[in-house]
């Protein structure tokens, strides 16, 4: 039985982040693989912001497709808001390379990968944890991180609750043409639950996805057929990319033994569907609290629940407020939308400060320099975003 400081099951962002910390902060670390292969399969529609290339660590190569530099949202109704930054605030990401590059800078700092490795059991060795894998061999950790994914079936066994919700998404990528190649499309109203986009990934290709309450991939295909989509296909799709995208953490991510991060734990950005800003930045402290914990002899749920102090500390407020926009939007009828849109559109002053402020990764701060520029007539407005940020 090999024995580590830290095992950490999942080599996604959050899960690579998490080790590459707990490695560098002198913690014998193993990073666990189920797949034969690293960033695969893709589960995401590859959009990152600025703060989340940062929080990377990486420096821009190969992984980056294109930059971003504004959007295109659409009501139901087909009222319109267009925006677009002087630099890029966005870019389109190669997910695989992406996931590559973070396992190799874990690799780079100590820590050790193994692929085909799927754990199927976690059990509890006075203050230990056990790890049995697929193929019967086990791995005696003193600290555990969750970084599977939504399902987080390890996660939930050990004692960590669910997400408040999850989402049902997909998406393709096809031939398609496209308006500006500098603008992500965003179509509310599609899709109970979050909203529709079109990723630009050249002027004649996209992905194209959404986000629902559920039957994601049938809704995607009635979207796939809808008016202001099936007139620009180019061709039949050739990728789709499925996967469940959770919302809300639970009340605790740390119990004795084990830590929950990135979608294990919730941490996704309710009004835009992101999760690698918010995982990487809450692996970070993962790595480092289940790091110290480990090499001083202490699981208990006590030590390692500085790891839920710390990172709601950071990003809490953030997800919150999102919680209640995604709660709110879910609410609007499809005339509310219209409005609001149509609303945000007609105001110059609004739509600059959206371009000059505006952050995938930190929505709220835009939404508070909004309030500074609404007018007497949109109160309905200001009190919506009032309750989100209450």
């Amino acid at each position: 039985m090999d024995i580590f400081d830290v095992a950490v099951i999942g080599s996604g962002p959050a899960g690579s982040m998490a080790a590459k910390y707990a490695a560098k902060a002198g913690a014998s670390t193993i990073l666990l693989e189920e797949h034969p292969a690293v960033g695969w399969p893709v589960q995401c529609a590859g959009l990152l912001g600025r703060k989340a290339l940062a929080e990377s660590e990486l420096s821009a190569g190969t992984f980056i497709r294109r930059g971003m530099f504004g959007a295109s949202v659409f009501s139901p109704g087909g009222a319109r808001l267009d925006f677009k930054a002087k630099e890029r605030r966005a870019w389109v990401v190669d997910r695989r390379l992406f996931d590559r590059a973070l396992v190799n800078h874990a690799m780079q700092e100590g820590a050790s990968l193994r692929l085909c490795s799927r754990v199927r059991g976690l059990k509890r060795d006075g203050e230990r944890r056990i790890l049995v894998l697929s193929d019967d061999s086990k791995i005696s950790a003193r600290v555990v991180i969750s970084a599977e994914g939504v399902s987080a079936i390890l996660a939930r066994r050990a004692g960590i609750a669910p997400p408040q919700t999850i989402l049902s998404g997909a998406q393709v990528e096809a031939a398609f043409a496209v308006e500006d190649p500098d603008k992500v499309e965003v179509h509310l109203g599609q899709a109970s639950g979050l909203f529709a986009w079109v990723i630009p990934l050249s002027k004649s290709a996209a992905r194209i996805g959404l986000c629902a309450s559920d039957r994601g991939c049938d809704r995607l295909r009635a979207f796939l057929k809808s008016d202001i989509i099936a007139k620009r296909l180019l061709g039949s799709p050739v990728a789709l990319n499925v996967g469940g995208l959770p919302l809300g953490p639970p009340a605790a991510t740390a119990v004795h033994g084990l830590l929950a991060v990135g979608d294990a734990a919730g941490q996704v950005k309710p009004t835009s569907g992101g999760g690698v800003y918010p995982g990487l930045v809450a692996a970070k402290i993962a790595g480092g609290v289940a790091a110290a914990a480990a090499m001083e002899g202490d699981s208990s749920a006590q030590r390692l629940s500085e790891y839920d102090r710390l990172w709601r500390a950071t990003l809490g407020r953030e997800l919150e407020i999102g919680m209640r926009v995604n709660r709110m939007m879910a609410k609007m009828k499809p005339s509310e939308i219209d409005e609001l849109v149509g609303y945000m559109a007609a105001k110059p002053r609004l739509i600059k400060a959206i371009e000059e402020h505006g952050d995938i990764d930190r929505p709220s701060r835009l939404m508070v320099r909004m309030l500074r520029h609404l007018d007497w007539d949109a109160i309905r407005l200001a009190r919506l975003l009032g309750y989100a940020l209450a």
